[in-house]
């Protein structure tokens, strides 16, 4: 008798155990950012010692049939760009649960990266400056990367200012990353020169136009400036990498306006030779 209401009493627990099994459902995906076309691995999290179904929906309506799974860890490949809300419900016999997770997935589209670059008069030659884009840029964020050696990256803006050894052809390339390996990179060959160059005329009246005579050189070697007044006295000197002259003598005194010579010369390199005319205008 006693082992009959043994037995009983042990599958009446087995059956309320199997009755009142509880489900959490749960689960992950192997990124949530990824570019059309790229497929994503999701993994069953759920909390059970039961569950015999698994119903995904990966809220890609565009797929079709594609769009839903019944696979434990099943893998879907996103088309077309948006966010996407995904769910899973884990069930048994007489149980379900279901988790959704709201605007899990970002697909964003592969960037379409492009950067452009200037040498002006008002940096040395061995210094440019860079600005890059995405062409097709959404409103999520983007990591930037530059490369001046083709052998290593620096993450930065979209803006970098690079001072290249000497003069050359160098390959500079610009890498934009949108996450998950959703990247496009970009190669520009940028000559650089190595110059000295000055303009003829300047107007320093502080109207931020032309206020200052600038020598455009490669900023790396040192360089003497002389300017003489017509009668050959010299009414300004000056030893640096980057010349310039704001219309005053080396003591301060603002000049009047008429034509001045100027003689540039390197105490680096001896070929560093040049002269000309500057006509100070107001």
């Amino acid at each position: 008798m006693n082992k009959c209401i043994i037995i009983l009493l042990l599958c009446y627990l087995t059956a309320a155990n199997l009755l009142f099994a509880q489900i959490a459902a749960d689960f992950k995906a192997d990124t949530t950012v990824i570019c059309e076309g790229y497929s994503l691995h999701f993994t069953d999290q759920s909390i059970s010692d039961t569950i015999t179904n698994w119903l995904w929906n990966f809220g890609d309506t565009a797929s079709h049939e594609l769009d839903t799974s019944i696979l434990q860890n099943p893998v879907h490949a996103y088309n077309t760009e948006g966010v996407y809300t995904v769910s899973l419900t884990a069930s048994n016999f007489n149980y379900s649960n279901k988790k959704e997770k709201l605007n899990y997935i970002l697909v964003r589209k592969l960037p379409d990266a492009i950067f452009t670059f200037t040498d002006t008069m008002f940096l040395p030659s061995y210094i440019f400056c860079f600005h890059g884009t995405v062409l097709n840029r959404d409103d999520s964020s983007y990591k930037y990367y530059w490369s001046f050696n083709q052998t290593s990256y620096q993450q930065g803006d979209t803006i970098a200012i690079n001072t290249f050894p000497a003069a050359g052809n160098y390959v500079v390339s610009f890498m934009a990353d949108a996450g998950a390996g959703c990247k496009d990179t970009v190669y520009n060959t940028v000559q650089v020169n190595d110059v000295l160059e000055a303009p003829n005329i300047f107007s320093p009246n502080n109207d931020g136009i032309n206020d200052v005579f600038i020598v455009k050189s490669n900023g790396a070697n040192e360089f003497e400036l002389y300017v003489f007044n017509r009668w050959g006295a010299t009414v300004y000197l000056e030893t640096a990498r980057r010349l310039q002259w704001d219309g005053r003598t080396s003591a301060g005194i603002k000049l009047p306006c008429g034509t001045y010579f100027y003689y540039i010369t390197s105490p680096d390199i001896k070929e560093y030779k040049k002269a000309g005319v500057i006509l100070l205008v107001k």
